[in-house]
């Protein structure tokens, strides 16, 4: 089979999970979506690893998605609470323990973040490559001879700002 639709069968299994994780909000299974949030995850990671495909380049984002879902599901569970008048109370455990499970599962889900290796490859030439490209019409130096040029240019410059005589006495102090 190939690599392409492995990975394209493998994406269903996170949005499955979504729906279900969306369905257990509804239903207001709050710790439940929790555990669909997990699965759905940790599903599709042994999915990969027994069909041998690739991670894709999306799934630093699918992690953090994840993470965000878990950590909605502990902060409706454990943050919010009703009160007998029908209305919400805060919690400030629960949201704390949700803001710190949001905040690792983002940071590995930015490990787990790949750069697009289209964009990265061959987008700039070194430096080398453009000192040896043969501009239109001028035909090719050799190198050590331009290397040569640059020094000898360097050293006459030197000379046309330093006079050793005006720093320096005959027993090498400043005067």
């Amino acid at each position: 089979m190939n690599n392409n639709i492995k990975v394209g069968i493998g994406f269903l299994i996170p949005a499955s999970a979504i729906i279900f994780f969306i369905a257990s909000l509804y239903a207001e299974k709050f710790l439940l979506g929790a555990f669909i949030s997990i699965l759905g995850l940790l599903t599709w990671f042994l999915y990969s690893t027994i069909m041998q495909t690739n991670m894709p380049s999306v799934t630093g984002n699918i992690i953090i998605l994840f993470g965000f879902l878990l950590s909605l599901a502990v902060f409706l569970s454990f943050g919010m609470k009703r009160n007998m008048f029908g209305g919400y109370e805060f919690i400030p455990e629960g949201g704390a323990g949700s803001a710190i499970l949001l905040l690792i599962i983002v940071l590995v889900g930015i490990l787990f973040k790949q750069p697009l290796r289209d964009q990265t490859i061959n987008k700039q030439p070194d430096l080398k490559s453009l000192l040896d490209a043969e501009l239109p019409g001028e035909e090719q130096k050799n190198n050590n001879d331009h290397q040569e040029n640059l020094f000898d240019d360097v050293e006459e410059e030197y000379e046309d700002y330093w006079d050793e005589e005006d720093y320096w006495d005959e027993e090498g102090y400043e005067e």
